[in-house]
């Protein structure tokens, strides 16, 4: 079983928060504790926000607190009305993800026994302020977690699966057969490929609010943006791809390039195989034979001296397909040469 970092950071936050609460004689160091485990979050940026609402709410809630023990005696009547308006005072700032903590606050202060409640409540603040800060700094300065390798992960593993699809699509279309609907559902299914998509997106959206902490991967997000956005456009052409193989593709129009679509299926067939050659800084894939075998494709069908022959719907449709690889293919060239 593997042990991510933040787990160990998490423990360590804790251990450091127990650890100065004796420092400083902290006689309750409970919500110290608390405060650092709540505020490592998977982002720097994510502990900034959970801290600060933890303070908000502590503040709120020792203040209402203070307020409703000085001037109501410590009952069950009086502590269900204080939590009621300490909740439509947090809703009315809009700080409803503070409300949890500063209704803990609020009864831990009501429960307090110790006579001084202005100094309870001085005391938890100081408590949280000191959990949130010990979290703060581990987050920030112990391998800050960045999500730009797993974006790139991400991002080979869209890009070999919409490279094997088409691979798959060129093997249809070589058998010169009719290719039914149901063939295509089966072969191709783009669940997988949406999936890792909207995964990249998530592990952007991280990287993002860590970026505005200065904390930086090997490649920054506006560079990933790029990246996801020529991928997704690779997946858009797959689809139109994949529409114009429901309409169906004429064997002998597809008999005019099958040449060129054998060579460019052993160069699929080679690139997917070596998947983690994909956009490597070190042995990266080469799509320019394969745009030059789509090009000459494309020449093969224009200047066919016999083209007349054939339907003009079905030679539109396979000059169709071509573009619409050529243009995916000349994206993943873009890609890579972004990597390097």
């Amino acid at each position: 079983m593997k042990i991510g970092l933040r787990t160990i950071k998490t423990g360590i936050a804790v251990s450091l928060a127990m650890l100065a609460a004796g420092i400083f004689d902290i006689q309750y160091p409970f919500f110290a504790i608390i405060a650092a485990l709540i505020a490592i979050q998977p982002t720097v940026t994510d502990s900034w926000r959970v801290g600060a609402n933890r303070m908000l709410g502590t503040l709120i809630g020792a203040i209402v607190g203070v307020i409703f023990i000085s001037v109501f005696p410590a009952n069950f009547i009086f502590l269900g009305i204080g939590i009621i308006i300490l909740i439509i005072i947090m809703n009315r700032l809009h700080w409803n993800e503070a409300i949890n903590i500063a209704a803990v606050v609020l009864v831990a202060i009501f429960l307090n026994d110790g006579g001084n409640n202005v100094n309870y409540a001085l005391h938890r603040l100081f408590d949280t302020f000191l959990g949130i800060s010990i979290a703060v700094v581990i987050n920030y300065l112990i391998l800050p977690p960045t999500y730009d390798k797993k974006v790139l992960s991400s991002i080979k593993d869209v890009s070999s699966s919409i490279l094997s699809i088409n691979l798959d699509i060129i093997t249809l279309i070589k058998g010169n057969e009719e290719i039914s609907h149901q063939v295509l559902d089966e072969k191709l299914s783009l669940e997988m490929v949406e999936d890792i998509l909207q995964q990249s997106e998530k592990f952007i959206r991280l990287q993002v609010k860590e970026e505005r902490l200065k904390v930086y991967g090997n490649m920054k997000a506006k560079e990933l943006l790029i990246i996801i956005s020529l991928v997704k456009e690779t997946y858009q052409q797959l689809q139109n791809i994949i529409g114009i193989l429901r309409k169906g593709l004429s064997p002998a129009v597809t008999e005019l390039v099958m040449e060129e679509l054998e060579e460019i299926s052993h160069k699929l067939q080679e690139i997917t195989e070596n998947k983690d050659d994909l956009f490597s800084t070190e042995r990266h894939s080469d799509f320019t034979f394969i745009l030059e075998r789509l090009r000459s494709a494309k020449k093969k069908i224009k200047f066919n001296e016999d083209i007349n022959r054939y339907s003009t719907e079905e030679v539109v449709k396979m000059l169709v397909y071509i573009y619409n690889l050529e243009e995916s293919v000349t994206k993943f060239n873009i890609i890579t040469n972004l990597y390097l």
